[in-house]
């Protein structure tokens, strides 16, 4: 199952990317809000399928892997910032396709580099 992981984990990674594609489609081009709330829900169960999948195949007696290391940094990331890879993806899909303002960029990358290295450090590590 070690080729089946991998292969697992880039099907779960464009599925996200198709889920909130999709979810933005639907808010900003149909107008359908329920719809677009259903499908970018949907994302955190792409996560899920990848866990299930990865517990199942350790508790079937794999030797953990660097499959399933590369599985468990995924899962972590995407839980530590989906969020706001979602809100940055609506940010600018509702100024392309919906009404909304221009996503204002940082003044300054180095200004905020530390501030973002603080903050994802802390959701990645706490403690």
């Amino acid at each position: 199952m070690f080729v089946l992981i991998g292969w697992l984990i880039i099907a779960c990674e464009i599925g996200f990317w198709m889920f909130v594609l999709a979810g933005l489609s639907a808010r900003y081009v149909l107008k359908k809000r329920k719809l677009s709330v259903f499908l970018l829900l949907c994302t955190p169960i792409v996560d899920f399928i990848l866990l299930i999948a990865t517990v199942y195949d350790l508790t079937n007696g794999a030797i953990a892997s660097t499959m399933h290391g590369i599985a468990a940094i995924y899962i972590g990331v995407s839980i530590a910032f989906g969020h706001q890879m979602i809100k940055w993806a609506d940010a600018h899909f509702n100024y392309r396709f919906g009404d909304g303002e221009k996503p204002v960029k940082n003044k300054s990358r180095k200004e905020t580099q530390g501030k973002n290295e603080k903050v994802g450090t802390a959701i990645c590590c706490p403690g």
